[in-house]
């Protein structure tokens, strides 16, 4: 079983600041990287920091590829509460990434022809190089759920009742029971993963995500079986 490495924080800017500096070294060595990205508070500020450093340094993100992880099915991508806005807002327009850059879920289509396409434009790229992720509330990674079984692949997902009181949820113009995301098997694809935990209501995943078991009870207990697995946490709150 390989080990994780978790690097503690004291605080959430902290955190931030080693998460947004992890996304500008991977660009910087591979300036064609395919990065997974997660939405949420977890990584807003990141995303930020990582922006004004792209800005600052002049980095180099035009061949860059950026693949949103999930998305609610149900609602216009346009809406405020949806990751689609949630990324153009913190990364894809401060950053002026071309739609040529961008892998996302086009759910105003069919939702299974969504996920086909995404799983067939990210194998086009070689794979994923690095996959940030949060750490949900019931123990999810994107939107693959607590179950007793587990879709590998990219899907459409019955939200469990925790997700449905997420905070980007709040905002939704239409009642939301369903997302789409990549599968676990994706997940675990990518060459590097940079799990985040920050905010109230985490710690209980968070512990049983040291216990070292391996459950579909806890999704994102399967990222021991990842060999190159970063755990940023915030240590002050947990």
């Amino acid at each position: 079983m390989a080990d994780m490495i978790f690097k503690g924080y004291e605080n959430y800017q902290e955190l931030s600041e080693y998460a947004s500096q992890y996304l500008f070294e991977v660009i910087t060595a591979k300036p064609t990287a395919t990065i997974c990205l997660a939405t949420g508070e977890t990584p807003k500020l990141a995303y930020s920091l990582f922006v004004e450093k792209v800005c600052r340094h002049k980095l180099d993100v035009s061949r860059a590829t950026f693949v949103k992880l999930d998305e609610w099915l149900g609602i216009p991508l346009d809406e405020p509460g949806t990751c689609e806005t949630f990324l153009r807002q913190h990364l894809l327009e401060p950053l002026k990434i071309a739609d040529t850059q961008y892998i996302a879920f086009e759910t105003h289509r069919d939702p299974t022809e969504a996920c086909e396409q995404v799983e067939r434009k990210i194998t086009e790229r070689g794979g994923l190089d690095v996959c940030l992720l949060g750490l949900g509330k019931n123990g999810h990674l994107g939107l693959n759920e607590p179950a007793d079984e587990l879709e590998p692949l990219t899907h459409i997902a019955q939200l469990d009742e925790r997700t449905l009181s997420h905070q980007m949820l709040k905002e939704a113009s239409h009642p939301v029971k369903q997302g789409v995301t990549l599968g676990l098997k994706e997940i675990l694809s990518a060459r590097e993963i940079l799990l985040l935990v920050a905010g109230s209501g985490k710690a209980k995943p968070f512990t049983q995500l040291m216990n070292r078991k391996i459950t579909t009870r806890l999704p994102a207990s399967f990222l021991w079986l990842h060999q190159h697995v970063t755990c940023a946490y915030n240590a002050g709150e947990y």
